[in-house]
């Protein structure tokens, strides 16, 4: 049941059957090498929304899904032509807004499906915040876990994970013409290597390094999992797979306890609201 699509006497009859739990994607907008397209990131939670959808209106279970955000925190790819980056801060202000207003109309039970890794830190502020107003937050980076769901799922950014999770919802999306590799750059000195994503090597250990990644990933894609590996046929199955585990998540979550609201704090997390 999707907010967009819905009437807003739907919506109140929703909340009024008893139904708390809503469902939100947070991708991104940003480069995944050469090969993939900008919307990646927003791509593959849609899909997986897509999915759920489809399995909970068929078990009589519908779930409240209010609209994607297509933008995330991706400062740090913002080197790359067509990369959106709203930042850390208006990330975690934008969805403390929105959840703040679906509170309101009776939600206490929350599912937010991440498609990128930076993502991470803001949302789960707002989730701890919910979680001390009496709600239950959850924080599926889909990813990460597919790799647990079946380790052979999982991968880096723009590898062949999410260039296969792009092909389950589009083959054509993908110019399988621009693969080519990671094109890593050891551009520190020849003590500081470029290890992975925002760190270095020395002498056998890995150091934080922050940086803009255009600085070191020429092409853009960067994991252990070569895109030229993906189909559409391992794509399909992997979103098939995590969806099937989003829905019986949610029924765990459903069934699960809420717990008290915490004492009400002096300072409060987010003191612009």
């Amino acid at each position: 049941m999707r907010i967009e699509l819905s009437t807003w006497p739907a919506v109140e009859r929703y909340f009024d059957q008893g139904n708390d739990l809503v469902m939100m994607a947070i991708g991104s907008t940003e480069e995944h090498g050469r090969h993939n397209p900008l919307g990646t990131d927003t791509l593959a939670p849609n899909l997986l929304l897509d999915l759920i959808e489809q399995d909970t209106d068929e078990a009589g279970t519908p779930v409240l899904i209010a609209p994607t955000i297509p933008f995330g925190n991706a400062d740090d790819l913002l080197g790359f032509p067509g990369t959106l980056s709203i930042g850390y801060d208006m990330l975690r202000d934008l969805v403390a807004k929105l959840t703040d207003q679906l509170y309101d109309y009776g939600a206490r039970r929350f599912v937010i499906v991440n498609g990128h890794g930076p993502n991470i830190k803001p949302i789960t502020e707002v989730c701890e915040d919910l979680n001390r107003r009496g709600c239950l937050a959850a924080l599926a980076n889909w990813w990460l876990m597919a790799g647990e769901i079946d380790p052979a799922w999982g991968g880096g950014h723009g590898g062949a994970e999410e260039t296969a999770a792009v092909m389950a919802v589009d083959p054509s999306l993908v110019d399988t013409s621009e693969y080519g590799p990671m094109g890593l750059a050891d551009d520190i000195s020849d003590e500081l290597r470029t290890a992975s994503w925002g760190s270095i090597s020395y002498k056998g250990v890995t150091v934080g390094l922050p940086r803009d990644a255009c600085r070191y990933a020429a092409n853009g894609w960067m994991g252990p999992d070569d895109p030229t590996k993906a189909d559409s046929e391992w794509g399909t199955k992997m979103m098939e797979g995590v969806a099937a585990y989003l829905v019986d998540f949610i029924g765990a979550l459903r069934r699960a306890p809420l717990p008290a609201p915490m004492p009400v704090r002096t300072t409060k997390a987010y003191p612009n609201r």
